[in-house]
């Protein structure tokens, strides 16, 4: 959380000592405290045997479009289950999460969805490797997809937790919960 806390919360010099804003909302003021983090749920996902690669993809937009800001929401995700070599990671697109970078590669006017092909992109892609017990942190702005799933019995499932700030709220992606089992909350064996 510290690591999360500092990327979401950079300090330059003591510019933090201007933001007197900070004293609304029964705020500390501008005393170099980080802002209130808040964290999703934990949730899983799993690419099944003979999935195909995903789209290539960014979990929520830019704040604003006059320059890149630092992180305002960010992904911790861990494997759970050993490497495999037919089994794909995540990829990601280096650079991708400044406004900047996405402007000069996606943002031609012939090439209008991010599904549109978009090959001097891949020069940037970064491939993890995780094995179980590590976690990788990422600025939701960042393209990534999950890669293709080759093997033909070995799923590869993960679980993630997103951590935004307070003020920041994505009803996308968790305004609607879906159970996976109805009308129980507790499972018999």
């Amino acid at each position: 959380l510290e690591i999360v806390r500092r990327t979401m919360n950079p300090k330059v010099g003591n510019l933090f000592k201007g933001n007197s804003g900070r004293y609304n909302f029964e705020g500390s003021g501008p005393d170099g405290s980080y802002q209130d983090m808040r964290l999703s749920a934990i949730g899983g996902i799993v690419s099944l045997p003979g999935s195909a690669d995903q789209a290539l993809h960014a979990d929520c937009p830019h704040l604003f479009e006059h320059a890149t800001l630092p992180a305002h929401y960010i992904n911790a995700f861990t494997p759970g289950c050993s490497a495999h070599p037919s089994v794909g990671c995540t990829a990601f697109i280096h650079e991708s999460h400044k406004i900047e970078f996405t402007a000069r590669y996606l943002g031609q006017e012939d090439k209008v969805a991010i599904g549109d092909n978009h090959e001097e992109v891949f020069e940037y892609l970064v491939r993890p490797q995780l094995d179980l017990g590590d976690v990788l942190l990422f600025d939701c702005r960042t393209l990534h997809f999950g890669l293709a799933n080759a093997s033909k019995d070995v799923g590869r499932p993960l679980l993630y937790c997103n951590m935004t700030h307070a003020w920041f709220h994505d009803p996308k992606n968790w305004d609607t919960h879906h159970p996976i089992f109805v009308g129980s909350t507790t499972l018999s064996m």
